[in-house]
């Protein structure tokens, strides 16, 4: 892996609060005992970290927390989207609108990550899309199946149903394939 790819601390520091929300303090208490050496604690939300102590971090939970199987990190994404667009980026979110979350989305992916682009391409029948992630050195599965949790937990967030998604990748790239089947009708009013 490049030595200047690099991610923002609030998405390490994210992994270690998904830990504790979800598995307790000792679950994180003992999580970042592994990480004490590596020098990374504590994670300040602006400074910028290797890419390869987030990818360890995410690999870890991954081992600990769901038997080595990457695919359970899509929760961990899942409850990033939760507090990122409740919480500081909730402008994303506004108007419970999916597509529009998604047209915006490349934004919070520059600001989280020293390297790569996101372009993203929405299907005219406003169900579907296509988002393909380029230019970084790299592409670590950990952190793509938490890309995928984020984008469903957006989803789950704006009210999108049916709501799934499939991932390839490469070395140079990363495609995500979105499909939902409508946004649901807020609580009183019959769905489309």
């Amino acid at each position: 892996m490049s030595d200047d790819y690099r991610v923002r601390g609030s998405s390490i520091r994210s992994k270690f609060d998904f830990v504790h929300d979800r598995f307790g303090d000792g679950a994180e208490r003992r999580l970042k005992e592994r990480f004490r050496e590596r020098g990374i604690l504590p994670v300040l939300d602006s400074v910028m970290y290797p890419f390869e102590d987030y990818d360890a971090v995410n690999r870890a939970i991954a081992e600990e927390f769901f038997d080595g199987d990457m695919s359970g990190l899509s929760e961990v994404g899942a409850y990033s989207a939760q507090k990122v667009l409740t919480g500081v980026y909730k402008a994303f979110a506004a108007g419970k609108d999916y597509s529009g979350f998604l047209r915006r989305a490349a934004v919070l992916h520059e600001r989280f990550y020293s390297h790569g682009g996101m372009q993203v391409d929405l299907a005219e029948d406003g169900r579907s899309a296509t988002i393909v992630l380029r230019g970084a050195p790299t592409y670590s599965e950990s952190d793509l199946y938490i890309a995928g949790g984020f984008y469903a937990g957006a989803a789950h967030l704006l009210g999108v149903r049916s709501f799934n998604w499939e991932l390839s990748w490469d070395a140079s790239s990363a495609r995500f394939l979105l499909r939902w089947e409508s946004t649901a009708a807020p609580a009183g009013e019959p769905s489309a």
